[in-house]
């Protein structure tokens, strides 16, 4: 009788297995790096919202209105102007809160006098992921640089 040529169940099922063995790694390398890859979109969808708030907290109508001045994102009233991204709210309870007060440490040169056109600005974004408590915190500063511009808000 004349053998066949093909190949045994016994080796399909250990080539099989061995296939399997290496695949597993890969499969778990990609797993891996969509979540990154997820973490990341999250992190700029942040970063982009807070830089967002930030160019309007510094505009002059806002920024010297009231100092100090906290304001809360979402909200509503006087400041609906500033908004996050409302699938960003939605699905992760996004909140922001935006800080303007005088910068703290600034004297102005050689005469030890508190900077008093020197305004520090910062906002501070949280959300939920995967029930874990997250934050992105941007900062920044303004300052009037001479007597001409100082005050430039009409509602001063």
């Amino acid at each position: 009788m004349k053998k066949g040529r093909g190949f045994t169940l016994i080796e399909v099922t250990i080539a099989t297995i061995i296939i399997g063995i290496g695949i597993l790694p890969v499969l778990s390398m990609f797993m891996t790096g969509t979540k990154f890859v997820e973490r990341g979109e999250l992190y700029l969808m942040a970063s982009i919202a807070a830089q967002n708030l930030l160019d309007l907290a510094r505009s002059d109508e806002f920024i010297w209105e009231k100092i100090p001045n906290k304001v809360s994102v979402p909200g509503s009233g006087a400041y609906a102007q500033f908004k996050l991204p409302e699938g960003f709210v939605k699905k992760y309870g996004a909140k922001a809160l935006i800080s303007v007060e005088q910068a703290a440490g600034h004297s102005v040169v050689g005469t030890g006098v508190n900077e008093t056109n020197l305004l520090h600005i910062s906002v501070e974004i949280n959300w939920k992921e995967k029930e874990q408590e997250k934050k992105l915190r941007l900062e920044t500063y303004k300052a009037i640089l001479n007597s001409v511009t100082v005050k430039t808000s009409t509602k001063m």
